[in-house]
């Protein structure tokens, strides 16, 4: 069940069903197992290069990493290589390797994403501080290993359970250290106690936070949902990180039906607002 909306994945499918369909992809699509010894499991990863990435050894191009690609239906990494796939073709944004992060059984992100209760301040915990490892320390080496990422320009993109792993990285910052990912998209995360922790925990250490932050919510979750996001959005400007570029929106539809409007307004702030 995902803790932010127990969504059933009926109702998910549903949802998704009442999107538009992908944009086209561009490039070379391919998949790989990777094995993590770090949970002793395997992961998915399902990769996009753009077109003519063989001809261009000397680009070193953004990465984004796509939490939920295929999970429930809805699609993720499909509508995150479309979107890059027409903007990048039409001059609006940079081209981009989208690696989405996937499971043979696509429960497991539940082990993955969820932030441990209470929150352990050493980060030595399983569950989010462990996926962080994960990350950090296996996929990210094994792909910038492989082809050619700008590691200055990493980018996370999540919704629901993945939006709030996305959070919960931004907040893992730790100067002089550069944030694993210089950009951070979070499509209708449930923002509980433990988030708010994890951020305050960052303010005590650090008045910077150099990430292009990108937050969206769906108006039809309701009051309860908007309290937390409101209050997130508001500490962040009160407290003024240096380095914080934040945007954020409210879209008037559900849960499944946010992903792709928030994807391109993400995309739009933290990839294309990001070039140069």
């Amino acid at each position: 069940m995902d803790r932010t909306f127990a969504l059933t994945s009926t109702l998910a499918l549903a949802l998704a069903a009442c999107g538009p369909e992908p944009l086209p992809a561009t490039g070379t699509l391919s998949t790989e197992t990777f094995h993590s010894d770090i949970v002793d499991d395997d992961y998915v990863l399902r990769v996009r290069l753009p077109p003519d990435y063989d001809a261009q050894a000397d680009v070193q191009y953004p990465l984004v990493i796509q939490l939920d690609p295929t999970f429930v239906g809805l699609e993720q990494y499909a509508i995150t290589v479309g979107l890059i796939s027409q903007h990048a073709a039409e001059g609006d944004w940079p081209e981009a390797i989208v690696v989405g992060v996937d499971y043979p059984d696509p429960g497991t992100r539940e082990r993955d994403y969820v932030p441990e209760t209470p929150a352990d301040p050493d980060y030595g915990g399983e569950g989010a501080d462990r996926f962080h490892r994960v990350l950090r320390d296996e996929i990210l080496p094994h792909v910038e290993a492989q082809w050619h990422v700008d590691p200055s320009q990493r980018i996370l993109i999540g919704h629901s359970n993945g939006a709030v792993f996305a959070w919960y990285s931004a907040f893992r910052h730790a100067p002089p250290e550069p944030p694993l990912f210089a950009g951070v998209i979070a499509a209708d995360a449930g923002l509980d106690e433990v988030l708010f922790t994890h951020e305050r925990w960052h303010a005590e250490r650090s008045d910077a936070l150099p990430i292009r932050l990108y937050a969206a919510r769906a108006v039809y979750n309701g009051a309860g949902q908007k309290i937390g996001f409101d209050a997130m959005i508001d500490r962040l400007l009160e407290r003024d990180y240096q380095g914080l570029e934040l945007a954020y929106d409210e879209f008037e539809t559900d849960h499944g039906g946010v992903v792709w409007p928030a994807f391109e307004a993400g995309l739009e702030h933290v990839l294309a607002g990001g070039q140069p």
